[in-house]
């Protein structure tokens, strides 16, 4: 797919389709069943090599994964695994119901494991409210798509069941789509920056704004754990912005008569690339 808002922004790194499917290409990248693998890898093996990456629910073992590209959720399946995540989203051993049943986790838990159980990832001070989240501020989905792919814009068709577009940008580049992102949509907060892991930023909650009247662009990678990400695969000063497919197709159909055509635009983008 051609895409206006790349050929006018003309950014660093590939932006990247997220696409339900029931197929996935035979050449696509994909762990191995059983093998532990976080998405946001997958991610990065499109926006950096311009592979096709993806999965299904037998090929992303993480429970947090799953939920992330909306292959059902269960971290409330029972009050113990509720009690478990709550506590890993909080501060960790000092968070849980049970500290004797947390602690027979963290000791059987892999070495690299066990400092994120026994800490927790104080995305929540406290248990009661990192419950909350996972009840009522997690977007679910079970998509009736076996598969979640990861495509390189450039490689996608216009046919293709493309749920949103994810930009790795730079600061500069941020500015220039948070512009264009607002000057299609009444009001003056065209971006979401929600609290969760920075899987779902990049697709579960782009997913949620999809199904809105007005939805908005999506910021990510602001965590532990998207950050490192972006230090090893990118750049630190690189964060995401998701664009759900409607307003990616609304910003398209402006791209050509926005911020990028503007003067001082120019000049700030001839002033970054000489540098």
């Amino acid at each position: 797919m051609e895409s206006t808002i790349v050929n006018n922004l003309r950014p660093e790194f590939e932006p990247v389709a997220v696409v339900w499917s029931n197929t996935i290409p035979d050449d696509a990248f994909q762990y191995k069943k059983g093998r532990f693998g976080c998405i946001l890898y997958l991610f990065a093996e499109a926006a950096r090599r311009g592979k096709v990456a993806g999965g299904n629910r037998e090929t992303i073992p993480c429970n947090g994964g799953r939920a992330a590209l909306g292959l059902g959720v269960d971290f409330d399946a029972s009050d113990e695994q509720l009690d478990r995540y709550a506590a890993v989203f909080s501060k960790g051993l000092q968070s849980t119901g049970n500290r004797k049943a947390y602690q027979k986790q963290i000791d059987a838990a892999p070495k690299n494991w066990r400092n994120l159980l026994e800490y927790g990832e104080r995305r929540h001070c406290s248990a009661e409210l990192a419950r909350d989240w996972i009840l009522h501020g997690l977007p679910r989905y079970d998509i009736p798509y076996e598969y979640v792919l990861f495509k390189p814009l450039s490689r996608t068709e216009s046919a293709e069941n493309i749920r949103s577009v994810i930009f790795p940008v730079s600061p500069m580049e941020l500015a220039g789509l948070f512009v264009l992102a607002g000057s299609v949509m009444t009001g003056t907060d065209p971006v979401q920056v929600p609290q969760g892991a920075d899987c779902n930023t990049i697709t579960a909650f782009a997913y949620a704004q999809a199904d809105l009247d007005a939805p908005r662009a999506v910021m990510g990678m602001l965590g532990v754990d998207g950050r490192e990400v972006m230090k090893k695969r990118f750049r630190d000063d690189i964060l995401t912005l998701t664009l759900p497919k409607p307003l990616f197709d609304r910003m398209e159909e402006e791209a050509d008569d926005c911020v990028f055509q503007i003067p001082s635009w120019k000049r700030l983008v001839k002033t970054i690339r000489k540098r």
